[in-house]
Order: structure tokens, then sequence, then C-alpha cells
């Protein structure tokens, strides 16, 4: 799934779910982070890099952000231990449906499209 597919499908998601803002915000930056590292399997990023990011003074108000994320299945996480920071990765299973039935969608609506032109 290329970036902008990602994106798109994510875009799809929200019409139908729920995510706070500030959740949508987070998930922008983990993405954008994934593509600065190559898009690797996983990413390690701290608290504090995150908050820095995000502009939050609280951790306790980053980890409720994350935690909307991960209860959306959007991420799959690994709590880090001392001295090792969290790991993410990107649950894709939740938007190749959304994009494998928007290609659907799109197929048929080209199908008939091109049907009327022949007629």
């Amino acid at each position: 799934m290329s970036y902008i597919d990602l994106i798109n499908a994510f875009e799809l998601w929200l019409e139908t779910n729920y995510l706070p803002t500030s959740s949508q915000l987070l998930w922008y930056k983990l993405i954008g982070l994934f593509n600065r590292c190559g898009w690797v399997e996983w990413i390690s990023v701290d608290n504090q890099r995150l908050m820095a990011i995000m502009i939050i003074k609280r951790e306790a108000t980053l980890i409720e952000i994350r935690d909307k994320l991960l209860e959306a299945g959007l991420f799959i996480y690994k709590k880090g231990k001392k001295g090792s920071p969290n790991q993410y990765k990107i649950n894709t299973y939740v938007f190749e449906s959304i994009n494998s039935s928007k290609k659907r969608s799109e197929n048929s609506s080209k199908k008939r499209s091109k049907y009327r032109r022949h007629k």
C-alpha cells in the first residue's frame, strides 16, 4: 500500500469511524515517521519525542491520545522498557479492506460507464 493509498484509506475510514482530532494528528505524525524511516515494519519512538512532535506537555495526555489509535486497531504497539522506546507497527489490514472495496466500486463504475458509451 502506497503512502497516498494509506492516507486516502484513513480518510475513508474516518467517514464511518470516530477518532478524536488529536488522535488523528498523532496518526499522521506516526505515519510521517514511518515515511522518514523508509517504511520499516516497526518504528521505535519514545513518548518524549511524540510529546514534542505533538506539542503536548503531559505524558498522560499523549498516552490517552495514543490509546484511541490502539483501541481503533490502527497500530500494533509494543511497550518499551527502561532505556528502550515503545514500538509501533501500522495495522494496514484495517485499510486494505477499505481500499479493496473502493477499487471494486471504481471498477464497477468504469464497467457501467463503458457499457453506456457503446449503446
